[in-house]
Protein backbone atom coordinates (compact mmCIF):
# COMPACT_ATOMS: atom_id res chain seq x y z
CA UNK A 1 0.00 0.00 0.00
CA UNK A 2 0.87 3.37 -0.54
CA UNK A 3 1.65 5.99 2.39
CA UNK A 4 1.89 9.27 0.45
CA UNK A 5 -0.98 11.42 -0.58
CA UNK A 6 0.43 10.42 -4.22
CA UNK A 7 3.21 9.10 -6.33
CA UNK A 8 4.53 10.48 -9.00
CA UNK A 9 7.11 9.22 -11.48
CA UNK A 10 8.92 12.12 -12.03
CA UNK A 11 10.34 11.88 -8.87
CA UNK A 12 11.44 8.82 -9.28
CA UNK A 13 13.49 9.52 -12.90
CA UNK A 14 10.22 7.40 -15.07
CA UNK A 15 9.87 8.38 -18.40
CA UNK A 16 7.35 11.14 -17.26
CA UNK A 17 10.78 13.01 -16.70
CA UNK A 18 10.40 14.26 -20.05
CA UNK A 19 9.79 18.27 -20.38
CA UNK A 20 7.07 18.05 -22.44
CA UNK A 21 4.19 16.18 -23.94
CA UNK A 22 2.13 15.76 -27.23
CA UNK A 23 -0.87 14.54 -25.07
CA UNK A 24 -2.53 13.81 -21.66
CA UNK A 25 -5.30 11.46 -20.36
CA UNK A 26 -7.01 10.91 -17.01
CA UNK A 27 -6.95 7.17 -16.12
CA UNK A 28 -7.91 4.97 -13.47
CA UNK A 29 -5.16 2.44 -13.25
CA UNK A 30 -5.08 0.00 -10.28
CA UNK A 31 -2.48 0.19 -7.02
CA UNK A 32 0.94 -1.46 -7.62
CA UNK A 33 1.00 -4.71 -5.73
CA UNK A 34 -2.92 -5.26 -5.85
CA UNK A 35 -4.30 -8.53 -7.48
CA UNK A 36 -5.61 -6.53 -10.60
CA UNK A 37 -2.44 -5.13 -11.08
CA UNK A 38 -0.40 -8.16 -11.00
CA UNK A 39 -2.57 -9.76 -13.20
CA UNK A 40 -2.02 -6.68 -15.66
CA UNK A 41 1.43 -6.68 -15.70
CA UNK A 42 1.54 -10.13 -17.14
CA UNK A 43 -1.60 -9.90 -19.61
CA UNK A 44 0.03 -7.04 -21.35
CA UNK A 45 3.23 -7.89 -20.89
CA UNK A 46 4.88 -4.47 -19.57
CA UNK A 47 3.30 -2.09 -16.71
CA UNK A 48 2.18 1.25 -17.24
CA UNK A 49 5.60 2.78 -16.46
CA UNK A 50 7.16 0.91 -19.58
CA UNK A 51 8.51 -2.15 -18.09
CA UNK A 52 8.30 -4.99 -20.53
CA UNK A 53 7.94 -8.14 -18.58
CA UNK A 54 6.75 -12.02 -19.59
CA UNK A 55 3.13 -12.28 -20.77
CA UNK A 56 1.13 -14.69 -21.80
CA UNK A 57 -1.10 -12.31 -23.52
CA UNK A 58 1.91 -12.26 -26.13
CA UNK A 59 1.83 -15.96 -26.95
CA UNK A 60 -1.39 -16.47 -26.51
CA UNK A 61 -3.05 -18.38 -23.61
CA UNK A 62 -2.07 -22.14 -23.05
CA UNK A 63 -3.73 -24.76 -24.94
CA UNK A 64 -6.01 -21.99 -26.29
CA UNK A 65 -4.93 -22.94 -29.66
CA UNK A 66 -4.27 -18.91 -31.00
CA UNK A 67 -1.86 -16.82 -31.31
CA UNK A 68 -0.75 -13.47 -30.35
CA UNK A 69 -3.60 -11.42 -28.82
CA UNK A 70 -4.03 -7.49 -29.31
CA UNK A 71 -4.36 -5.77 -26.54
CA UNK A 72 -3.92 -2.03 -27.44
CA UNK A 73 -2.78 -1.67 -30.85
CA UNK A 74 -0.77 1.50 -31.49
CA UNK A 75 -1.19 3.50 -28.37
CA UNK A 76 -0.09 0.84 -25.50
CA UNK A 77 -0.68 2.19 -22.10
CA UNK A 78 -1.27 -1.39 -20.26
CA UNK A 79 -4.35 -2.16 -17.80
CA UNK A 80 -6.30 1.07 -17.32
CA UNK A 81 -10.05 2.73 -17.37
CA UNK A 82 -10.20 5.66 -19.18
CA UNK A 83 -11.95 8.71 -16.93
CA UNK A 84 -10.82 11.58 -19.94
CA UNK A 85 -10.16 10.83 -23.18
CA UNK A 86 -6.47 12.14 -24.34
CA UNK A 87 -6.54 15.53 -24.97
CA UNK A 88 -3.53 17.84 -26.19
CA UNK A 89 -3.07 21.21 -24.40
CA UNK A 90 -4.66 24.36 -25.06
CA UNK A 91 -2.26 27.13 -25.69
CA UNK A 92 -0.94 29.04 -22.25
CA UNK A 93 -1.85 25.87 -20.21
CA UNK A 94 1.15 23.74 -18.58
CA UNK A 95 1.34 20.50 -17.08
CA UNK A 96 2.31 21.89 -13.92
CA UNK A 97 -0.73 23.40 -13.71
CA UNK A 98 -2.67 19.97 -14.90
CA UNK A 99 -0.89 18.16 -11.98
CA UNK A 100 -1.50 20.50 -9.54
CA UNK A 101 -5.35 20.72 -10.30
CA UNK A 102 -5.62 17.10 -10.33
CA UNK A 103 -3.70 16.66 -7.13
CA UNK A 104 -5.80 18.77 -5.52
CA UNK A 105 -9.34 17.45 -7.46
CA UNK A 106 -7.71 14.00 -6.11
CA UNK A 107 -7.62 15.01 -2.66
CA UNK A 108 -11.54 16.14 -2.76
CA UNK A 109 -13.17 13.22 -4.28
CA UNK A 110 -13.75 9.60 -2.24
CA UNK A 111 -12.73 6.16 -3.04
CA UNK A 112 -15.24 4.33 -5.25
CA UNK A 113 -15.92 0.38 -4.56
CA UNK A 114 -16.90 -1.06 -8.22
CA UNK A 115 -18.83 -4.34 -6.50
CA UNK A 116 -18.44 -7.58 -8.19
CA UNK A 117 -16.75 -7.13 -12.19
CA UNK A 118 -17.85 -9.38 -15.17
CA UNK A 119 -16.15 -9.65 -18.43
CA UNK A 120 -17.89 -8.02 -21.04
CA UNK A 121 -18.13 -7.09 -24.80
CA UNK A 122 -17.28 -3.73 -25.69
CA UNK A 123 -17.75 -3.63 -29.57
CA UNK A 124 -15.45 -6.04 -30.16
CA UNK A 125 -12.86 -5.78 -26.94
CA UNK A 126 -12.81 -7.62 -24.35
CA UNK A 127 -13.47 -5.63 -21.08
CA UNK A 128 -14.00 -6.19 -17.63
CA UNK A 129 -16.83 -3.54 -16.15
CA UNK A 130 -19.31 -3.48 -12.64
CA UNK A 131 -22.08 -6.12 -12.51
CA UNK A 132 -24.27 -3.64 -11.18
CA UNK A 133 -24.60 0.65 -12.34
CA UNK A 134 -22.24 2.53 -10.06
CA UNK A 135 -23.13 5.63 -9.79
CA UNK A 136 -20.57 7.16 -8.40
CA UNK A 137 -18.47 5.66 -11.25
CA UNK A 138 -19.83 7.65 -14.04
CA UNK A 139 -19.94 10.82 -11.81
CA UNK A 140 -16.50 10.80 -10.95
CA UNK A 141 -15.74 10.22 -15.07
CA UNK A 142 -18.20 13.72 -15.01
CA UNK A 143 -16.39 15.61 -13.15
CA UNK A 144 -13.57 14.54 -14.61
CA UNK A 145 -14.43 16.07 -17.78
CA UNK A 146 -15.89 19.17 -16.26
CA UNK A 147 -12.69 19.91 -13.90
CA UNK A 148 -10.42 19.79 -16.68
CA UNK A 149 -12.03 20.37 -19.74
CA UNK A 150 -10.76 24.11 -20.32
CA UNK A 151 -7.31 22.57 -19.97
CA UNK A 152 -7.98 20.66 -23.60
CA UNK A 153 -7.43 22.08 -26.93
CA UNK A 154 -10.06 21.69 -29.73
CA UNK A 155 -9.89 18.22 -31.36
CA UNK A 156 -7.90 19.03 -35.06
CA UNK A 157 -9.96 18.36 -38.50
CA UNK A 158 -7.33 14.75 -38.42
CA UNK A 159 -8.49 13.94 -34.92
CA UNK A 160 -12.40 14.51 -35.72
CA UNK A 161 -11.82 12.63 -39.02
CA UNK A 162 -10.51 9.70 -36.44
CA UNK A 163 -13.69 9.74 -34.60
CA UNK A 164 -15.83 9.74 -37.63
CA UNK A 165 -18.24 6.89 -37.19
CA UNK A 166 -21.53 6.61 -39.08
CA UNK A 167 -22.49 4.68 -36.54
CA UNK A 168 -22.21 7.71 -33.92
CA UNK A 169 -25.84 8.92 -32.59
CA UNK A 170 -26.76 12.87 -33.03
CA UNK A 171 -25.60 12.84 -29.19
CA UNK A 172 -22.68 11.70 -29.35
CA UNK A 173 -21.52 13.50 -31.93
CA UNK A 174 -22.74 16.56 -30.39
CA UNK A 175 -20.54 15.23 -27.15
CA UNK A 176 -17.68 15.02 -29.87
CA UNK A 177 -18.03 18.26 -30.66
CA UNK A 178 -18.44 19.87 -27.18
CA UNK A 179 -15.88 17.36 -25.50
CA UNK A 180 -13.40 16.09 -27.71
CA UNK A 181 -15.38 12.23 -27.84
CA UNK A 182 -18.30 11.09 -28.02
CA UNK A 183 -18.39 8.39 -24.83
CA UNK A 184 -18.59 10.94 -21.99
CA UNK A 185 -21.05 12.27 -19.25
CA UNK A 186 -24.54 10.42 -20.24
CA UNK A 187 -23.02 8.21 -23.22
CA UNK A 188 -19.64 7.42 -20.44
CA UNK A 189 -19.12 3.49 -19.17
CA UNK A 190 -16.54 2.63 -16.52
CA UNK A 191 -14.15 -0.27 -18.21
CA UNK A 192 -10.94 -1.76 -18.04
CA UNK A 193 -9.93 -2.67 -21.34
CA UNK A 194 -8.30 -6.08 -22.10
CA UNK A 195 -8.37 -6.66 -25.79
CA UNK A 196 -8.24 -5.00 -28.53
CA UNK A 197 -10.82 -5.75 -31.38
CA UNK A 198 -11.32 -9.46 -32.18
CA UNK A 199 -13.77 -11.45 -33.79
CA UNK A 200 -16.74 -13.11 -31.79
CA UNK A 201 -15.46 -16.60 -31.78
CA UNK A 202 -11.86 -14.93 -30.57
CA UNK A 203 -13.72 -12.77 -27.76
CA UNK A 204 -15.28 -16.02 -26.51
CA UNK A 205 -12.42 -18.22 -26.61
CA UNK A 206 -9.88 -15.44 -24.87
CA UNK A 207 -13.21 -15.02 -22.69
CA UNK A 208 -13.36 -18.82 -21.50
CA UNK A 209 -9.35 -18.78 -20.74
CA UNK A 210 -9.49 -15.68 -18.73
CA UNK A 211 -12.21 -16.26 -16.48
CA UNK A 212 -10.44 -18.61 -14.36
CA UNK A 213 -7.52 -15.93 -13.91
CA UNK A 214 -9.94 -13.04 -13.19
CA UNK A 215 -12.63 -14.54 -11.14
CA UNK A 216 -11.51 -14.16 -7.81
CA UNK A 217 -10.83 -10.49 -8.70
CA UNK A 218 -14.25 -10.13 -10.59
CA UNK A 219 -15.88 -11.58 -7.40
CA UNK A 220 -13.83 -9.30 -5.15
CA UNK A 221 -14.14 -6.50 -7.19
CA UNK A 222 -11.76 -3.33 -7.02
CA UNK A 223 -11.37 0.38 -5.28
CA UNK A 224 -10.94 3.40 -7.60
CA UNK A 225 -9.02 5.05 -5.11
CA UNK A 226 -6.57 6.95 -7.48
CA UNK A 227 -6.29 8.97 -10.73
CA UNK A 228 -3.73 8.22 -12.79
CA UNK A 229 -1.75 10.88 -15.29
CA UNK A 230 -0.75 9.73 -18.65
CA UNK A 231 1.10 11.85 -21.54
CA UNK A 232 2.45 10.75 -24.92
CA UNK A 233 5.24 12.77 -27.34
CA UNK A 234 3.43 12.10 -30.29
CA UNK A 235 3.21 10.30 -33.64
CA UNK A 236 2.42 6.31 -31.98
CA UNK A 237 4.31 6.53 -28.79
CA UNK A 238 3.07 4.96 -26.36
CA UNK A 239 1.18 7.00 -22.87
CA UNK A 240 3.16 6.85 -19.92
CA UNK A 241 2.65 7.01 -16.50
CA UNK A 242 3.08 10.19 -15.23
CA UNK A 243 1.97 10.14 -11.57
CA UNK A 244 -0.90 8.30 -9.53
CA UNK A 245 -2.79 10.95 -7.19
CA UNK A 246 -4.75 9.17 -4.67
CA UNK A 247 -8.34 9.85 -3.74
CA UNK A 248 -9.58 11.90 -0.61
CA UNK A 249 -5.70 11.17 0.95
Amino acid sequence: MLNCAHFDHERKGAASSRSSFARYAIYYTPQPGTALASFGRSWFGRANDGATLQAFSAAGLPGSGFAKIPAAPGRYTGLHAQLMAPFALRDGAGLEALKKRLIDFATRRKLVETGPLTLSRSGRCLVLRPVEFVPALEWLAAQCVGAFDDFAAPLSKAEREDYANPRLSDHQRVLLGSFGHPHVLSEYRFSIKLTGPLDAAHLERVSQALWPVLEEICASGVTVDGLSLFGDTGGRSPMRLIGRYRLGA
